[in-house]
């Protein structure tokens, strides 16, 4: 065995791609590192404007909760709250105008919306700072909530929010109904929405709030599949700020999440590191540009000595390796050095003599095998004609000569079909039509056979040899059906899959064992037989020169009684039948 030596051109190549390798070596380690520095500080600095934002809306909510607590100790609504007691004290309708002037006035005081209503239990008088608003019932039966409570969609009406609940006595917190006055102010979210709107404007990616038992609260822009997709990946830890990266569906994130000391929510924000790191890696693609260019320019020295050797040379290898593959017909007409020149010239002349000697072998090989099918497909005809003639003769004796006519007309069309010597290929369709006379054949010497034919529409263009399945229903006829008494049934299907056609000749005849049956696969399996071959073993040889190897018969016990013969045929290409199995 010949060892293999580099030659001059392959180790000026790998001496310069061992240089531009060991700096794109050190380069990735640099900018991995720069990576990583980058990275720790966007981290940071997204932490802390989320720190920041979050802070701005705890901050609104804590003002709004501040102003009902200074509200609810107003001496205009300690008035209202006893406005039944002291109604000969105070104006009770000038009371109510002033407590609902300064409920306009706390709402629209504030930059975000609100709304607060003033309810009595025991009277059930409700007073608001609009004259639409009602006031939920529902809380009386259980304790009020400490600090905001959220309020979903179907319990607040158009929209969600939050809202926070005080009692007059304070400890009438856990029996609201023992309660003088409740006093309720409602957050719409379309705040917060607002809010993280606004904070999208200024920054890359999307914002929106979470509660593990309340789901999401997002910004009109937001995308609720992305943020299920955050939220899973995110661990969100009670009480604690976090920052990392995270690689979903579409790529790395940078997700931070800060808890809300407000309302018991978590604000997260991500946004795609591709576009956080577009810079770095901006000047990452420049540099290895520039390295690319470093490489064809270093390749363009060893190009003329690759021209003059290298390439001749390889030309003639891979032209050796396909004529070691079959591609006979492979020729070298490209002109280089005179050298080379006149190889691949003797190289040209030893190819075409190769290629006429194995045309010529291939060719008597095809006529061989043509004249096998040939010879095998003509030995089916004599039997059934010997058989037909003889049941002609019968009838004529007797004088019976609607079923000489019969088996005459019979016979014509049968001969007529399988005389025809334009093809050596019939379409299943075809093939049906013969079965259907030669079972009419049959009836007319048996009259006790019942067939059912079942075959996939698609497959009744398909192109076979004639009398392929003919002699199936042959077999089953004589060995099977002749061979019980009592009517006989014959069943014949197709079907494909997407290996081969399967078509399925089943009977109720006298059946074979499985010792029997073995032994018959044995038979129809051989390459040569001295009597001439059944119809089975013809059937069986024709399958397996047409169609290959992996073709041929299975035979199988039936439920009824006989024989499940199916005729195998494994697709492939045809040239000369366009609608062929394939």
């Amino acid at each position: 065995m010949v060892a293999w030596r580099p030659n001059l051109f392959v180790k000026m190549v790998a001496i310069l791609l061992s240089l531009i390798a060991a700096t794109l070596l050190f380069y990735g380690m640099s900018y991995r590192k720069d990576v990583g520095v980058i990275t720790s500080q966007i981290k940071t600095t997204d932490l802390n404007h989320l720190e920041f934002l979050t802070q701005q809306m705890d901050n609104n909510i804590n003002q709004l909760a501040g102003s009902m607590y200074a509200l609810q100790r107003d001496p205009t609504i300690r008035d209202y709250e006893q406005i039944t007691q002291l109604g000969h004290l105070i104006d009770p309708a000038q009371t109510i105008m002033t407590v609902l002037e300064k409920l306009s006035l706390q709402t629209s005081s504030s930059t975000w919306e609100n709304r607060i209503v003033l309810y009595k239990p025991f009277s059930g008088e409700t007073l608001g700072s609009d004259s639409s608003l009602s006031f939920d019932v529902s809380v009386l039966h259980k304790p009020l909530p400490a600090g905001w409570e959220y309020i979903s969609a179907d319990r607040a009406g158009a929209e969600a929010g939050f809202r926070l609940l005080l009692s007059d006595p304070a400890q009438a917190t856990s029996r609201p109904r023992e309660a003088q006055l409740l006093m309720s102010m409602y957050l719409p979210v379309s705040n917060i929405e607002r809010m993280f709107d606004a904070y999208q404007s200024q920054n890359t990616g999307d914002t929106f709030l979470y509660h593990p038992s309340f789901g999401f609260i997002l910004s009109r822009s937001s995308d609720r599949q992305m943020a299920e997709q955050v939220t899973a990946a995110l661990n969100i830890s009670a009480g604690k700020s976090t920052s990392d990266i995270f690689d979903l569906k579409q790529g790395s994130f940078l997700v931070s999440s800060v808890p809300s000391s407000a309302i018991d929510w978590q604000v997260v924000h991500y946004s795609p590191l591709k576009e956080i790191l577009q810079p770095i890696r901006s000047s990452r693609s420049s540099f290895l540009t520039g390295s690319a260019i470093l490489l064809v320019m270093s390749l363009l020295f060893s190009l003329q000595l690759y021209r003059q050797v290298q390439r001749p040379v390889s030309l003639l290898l891979r032209s050796l390796n396909r004529m070691k593959e079959g591609r006979w017909s492979t020729r070298i007409h490209t002109r280089t050095n005179p050298e080379f020149t006149l190889l691949n010239e003797e190289f040209n002349d030893m190819a075409e003599k190769i290629q006429s000697l194995i045309e010529q072998v291939y060719l008597e090989q095809l006529r061989a095998k043509d004249a096998h099918l040939k010879q095998l497909q003509s030995q089916i005809n004599p039997h059934f004609l010997y058989n037909c003639l003889f049941f002609i003769k019968s009838k004529a004796a007797i004088g019976d000569t609607e079923s000489v006519e019969a088996m005459a007309l019979s016979l014509g069309e049968y001969y007529r079909y399988i005389t025809r010597v334009d093809h050596s290929l019939t379409t299943l369709q075809d093939e049906l039509k013969l079965l259907e006379t030669y079972l009419k054949i049959q009836n007319l010497r048996k009259q006790r056979i019942r067939y059912e034919v079942d075959m996939e529409s698609e497959l009744l263009d398909l192109h076979i040899p004639r009398l392929l399945i003919q002699p199936l229903v042959e077999n089953s006829i004589i060995h099977g059906i002749e061979r019980k008494i009592g009517p006989g049934s014959i069943r014949i299907t197709g079907r494909h899959t997407r290996e081969a056609i399967l078509i399925t000749v089943e009977d109720n005849g006298a059946g074979m064992t499985e010792e029997a049956i073995a032994a018959l696969q044995v038979r129809i399996n051989e390459t040569t037989r001295e009597d001439g071959g059944c119809g089975l073993w013809n059937v069986q040889q024709r399958l397996k020169l047409h169609y290959g190897e992996a073709s041929g018969l299975m035979i199988a016990p039936s439920p009824e009684g006989g024989l499940i013969t199916t005729l195998r045929m494994e697709k492939k290409e045809e040239p000369d039948a366009p609608n062929s199995i394939g």
